[in-house]
């Protein structure tokens, strides 16, 4: 049997406003917890010895993301009017066939609007979180800088994972 490389630990996760698309110099938070979006697909029912719901693989439901980060003047760089582009890093361990163990760096480039803007509680000798909400628009994730597990853009129509265009068969005909 043949031995695929496995994830383990992430070791960081920061966050950066992307005015125009570029990063920030300034990360808007450090040490945060991201939670990436489910893709699922849009359906239909069809007839076939009772009812069958079949994905249309063209269209997706609704994106979102969630960022939870420490309470710091900066993380309020997060909120803001209408569409915000972020770009997020993390690094995480992978351990080879071979057991060796390196680190990869993945990067995500997002944008969408701020669904909602924490104020967390204030508590005396306690840290204190909050959890943005952001309904996405794009949604890009490389991995070590080359491989491209998600490329989805709803303004232009792209929906690519893992390399793969699931929208091409529809628009060669539209």
């Amino acid at each position: 049997m043949k031995r695929i490389p496995i994830y383990g630990q992430v070791k960081g996760v920061t966050i950066y406003d992307a005015p125009g698309g570029t990063p920030s110099d300034t990360p808007a938070a450090t040490d945060c917890t991201i939670t990436l979006p489910s893709i699922s697909f849009e359906s239909g029912t069809i007839q076939m010895m009772g009812s069958l719901t079949v994905p249309d693989q063209s269209r997706i439901g609704d994106l979102s993301m969630s960022i939870t980060v420490p309470d710091s003047k900066s993380s309020m760089d997060l909120s803001g009017k209408g569409l915000k582009p972020y770009v997020a890093r993390w690094v995480r361990e992978v351990t080879d066939p071979t057991g060796a163990i390196r680190v990869v760096g993945f990067v995500c480039y997002f944008s969408g609007y701020v669904t909602q803007i924490p104020q967390s509680a204030k508590e005396p000798g306690a840290d204190s979180t909050g959890e943005y909400n952001v309904s996405l628009v794009k949604y890009r994730v490389l991995e070590d800088g080359k491989h491209e597990h998600f490329n989805i853009d709803r303004a232009s129509g792209k929906l690519v994972i893992n390399g793969e265009d699931y929208r091409s068969e529809v628009d060669e005909l539209l």
